[in-house]
């Protein structure tokens, strides 16, 4: 985001007012399309650069108006000659407003934020019978919605059975033939399934796909679940995450362990070199709208860190 690029500007303007000459070079990345708005895959830039997929695949990809990555780079002459992927790099750090209402309710100033969650999407389709309701008898439906509600709460409920850092989230429902007075025969839903560590994570969809399979025994439907994408989850470098807890510490900052909940840029980065973040509170957890905001001096507070913690990296 704006802020993490600002932030990497200002540590080296700081440097270079100060006369401070490190002995591994500081350098600021801009990474493409790291929020995938117009163009997929998401974290384009970084995600090319750690070769987890081709640079021709990303300049390949289009928007909802057929124009290609390639395409709209050349036309503001953005087409770089660099291989990507062809530059060291001894460790990364990256400074990212919460996107969460953590900090906020916790009333802490830094995020010492120790890796990002997995995630799991998977699309849950329930398939009964369509009937009216009128002349159809409670005993004698297969009502997809009834047990498709009863695994959306287990989606929820798998999160709870694995705290701290589970998530259970039914985001979107389409329901079949969504008529007032009839059963719905089918019903298909998404499945966002996260936590800290991969394992958590398939044991909560492991959980989730076997209480479908008994709702399916018990309401006479049928039941099938599809895995639509998987992200790993990132542990960030022990010694990065303990160099951002010790620059809040000696800035005199309130701070508390965090996880990211979404992807950054860090979680390519960190399967090349070290790599940590640090986050701030934004008002009320809202991020990607236009009433996000973050307070001037939880700015300021996120990038001295970001300072701090570059300067224990790369040496005075």
């Amino acid at each position: 985001g704006n802020y993490g690029v600002l932030a990497g500007i200002e540590v080296v303007r700081t440097l270079n007012d100060h006369g401070i000459e490190t002995e591994a070079p500081i350098e600021v990345a801009f990474w493409t399309n790291e929020e995938g708005s117009r163009f997929v895959p998401v974290m384009m830039g970084s995600g090319v650069f750690a070769k987890a997929f081709t640079l021709e695949h990303a300049y390949a990809a289009t928007d909802t108006e057929g124009k290609t990555v390639k395409g709209e780079l050349e036309r503001i002459g953005y087409i770089g000659d660099q291989e990507p992927g062809d530059h060291p790099i001894g460790a990364y750090f990256e400074t990212h407003i919460e996107q969460g209402p953590v900090l906020e309710d916790n009333n802490k100033t830094i995020g010492v934020v120790s890796g990002v969650l997995g995630i799991r999407w998977f699309d849950c389709t329930v398939t009964g019978m369509e009937a009216h309701a009128g002349p159809t008898p409670m005993a004698l439906r297969k009502d997809a919605m009834l047990a498709a509600t009863r695994i959306m709460q287990d989606v929820v409920a798998a999160a709870h059975r694995h705290p701290p850092h589970g998530r259970g989230t039914v985001g979107m429902v389409q329901v079949f033939p969504n008529s007032r007075n009839v059963i719905p025969g089918r019903v298909k839903f998404s499945i966002d399934l996260r936590n800290s560590t991969d394992a958590l994570v398939d044991a909560m969809a492991a959980e989730v796909k076997a209480f479908a399979d008994q709702v399916a025994q018990e309401h006479g439907v049928q039941v099938h679940i599809e895995m639509v994408s998987s992200y790993p989850a990132q542990l960030f470098q022990p010694e990065c995450v303990q160099a951002v807890g010790r620059a809040a510490a000696k800035l005199g900052y309130s701070h508390m362990p965090a996880v990211s909940g979404a992807g950054h840029d860090a979680v390519y980065m960190a399967k090349l070199a070290p790599s940590g973040m640090i986050f701030i509170p934004c008002k009320d957890g809202i991020s990607h709208n236009e009433i996000e905001d973050a307070k001037p001096e939880h700015i300021e507070a996120g990038c001295n860190v970001l300072l701090h913690a570059m300067l224990e990296r790369a040496g005075t």
